[in-house]
């Protein structure tokens, strides 16, 4: 009778939000004197910078709420990502129980509705790209932040824990996910930040493949490395230097755009999704504590644009499925909306087999 009901449950697409006998209320903590709000919080101070980010609060939610973060690539504003479809309408997912944070990148100056050059283009301090400090720079200024998250990383979870002073969070739940440099910049949170973060979306997000030992490769050669060995596990300057061996237990759902998902910097060729999510699908799905779902479609280099709210509903509920800490081997995962492919472990379709 039990099992008969859970199945129905998940049957209706809402097990995921149910209560889980095991959720806790995530701590909440802000910085002293700061009141968390609904809607823009600007002047949030993280580092000796002020941060601003956007709350969107759960509807219809029992117990704690799972939490969605997610991330804006290089060209569209915070505001953009939440409310506009063609950039995911993030927002919606509220209205399925989640609490929804959207951080304004540091480069829009607190701003939500930036969409300004200011983001568009090279890092700046070590860092390899705007908007995001997503991934080291390729020359001696990014070594310093082989083994440091750095401030965004640390920001997120900042910001999660301030909004749990006033809303109550699940912290077996808590999920972040992003369109190109903000699925890059959730590669890098989950593979630094891994004892918080319970899983996470990276939608055609960057590996910046490097050599084993760290050092760069140009973006040729990065690419030849991965058609070599599709099925090795690549270093590379998104996560710590050398990668970590252990990660906590989590769930990541990687997605690659298909043949057209790829990036032009003034023209020319700088960025191929194709041998990024590889290598991020084979580093995740190596662990057996980590539920890797690797997902295939055919929108290029933007936002899932097929069926875009029900594959968000879809991706967010198979996220909150599994709890931080569930056991990977009780997983089961349900099929995507029409428009995608998906599987459990690393790509199979990206090279031909070995």
């Amino acid at each position: 009778m039990m099992l008969a009901r859970r199945l129905a449950v998940l049957a209706l697409g809402i097990a995921a939000l149910a209560p889980q006998a095991a959720s806790a209320a995530l701590k909440g903590q802000c910085p002293d004197g700061y009141q968390v709000k609904e809607g823009l919080n600007r002047d949030f101070p993280h580092k000796g910078e002020m941060r601003a980010f956007v709350v969107v609060p759960p509807k219809g939610a029992k117990g704690p709420a799972p939490l969605w973060i997610p991330l804006t690539g290089t060209v569209e504003s915070t505001e953009q990502n939440l409310r506009t479809p063609r950039s995911g309408a993030n927002a919606l997912m509220a209205d399925h129980g989640f609490m929804v944070i959207g951080p304004v990148r540091h480069c829009s100056n607190q701003d939500p509705n930036d969409r300004s050059q200011a983001c568009n283009g090279p890092g700046k301090d070590g860092w390899n790209w705007m908007p995001w400090r997503e991934g080291r720079a390729a020359s001696a200024a990014g070594d310093k932040w082989k083994q440091d998250a750095g401030p965004d990383v640390s920001f997120l979870e900042a910001a999660a824990r301030c909004v749990a002073t006033k809303w109550t969070l699940d912290e077996r739940r808590l999920y972040l996910g992003g369109i190109s440099s903000g699925g890059t910049f959730t590669n890098r949170a989950l593979t630094f930040d891994t004892g918080f973060w319970a899983g996470g979306l990276p939608i055609s997000g960057e590996w910046y493949v490097s050599k084993d030992d760290g050092s760069p490769l140009s973006f040729d050669a990065a690419r030849q490395a991965v058609i070599a060995a599709p099925k090795k596990i690549h270093q590379g300057r998104v996560g710590p230097y050398p990668l970590k061996t252990r990660l906590s237990p989590m769930i990541v759902i990687t997605v690659w755009g298909g043949e057209k998902d790829l990036w032009n910097c003034n023209g020319v060729l700088c960025a191929d999704y194709r041998p990024s999510t590889q290598a991020g699908a084979n580093y995740f799905s190596s662990f057996r504590n980590v539920v890797h779902v690797a997902c295939t479609a055919d929108h290029g280099h933007m936002w899932p644009q097929k069926n875009t709210q029900a594959f968000n509903s879809w991706a967010l509920k198979t996220l909150a499925s599994h709890p931080k800490g569930s056991n990977p081997r009780r997983f089961k995962l349900t099929p995507p909306p029409e428009g995608y492919s998906c599987k459990l472990g690393t790509y199979e379709d990206h090279y031909p087999r070995p």
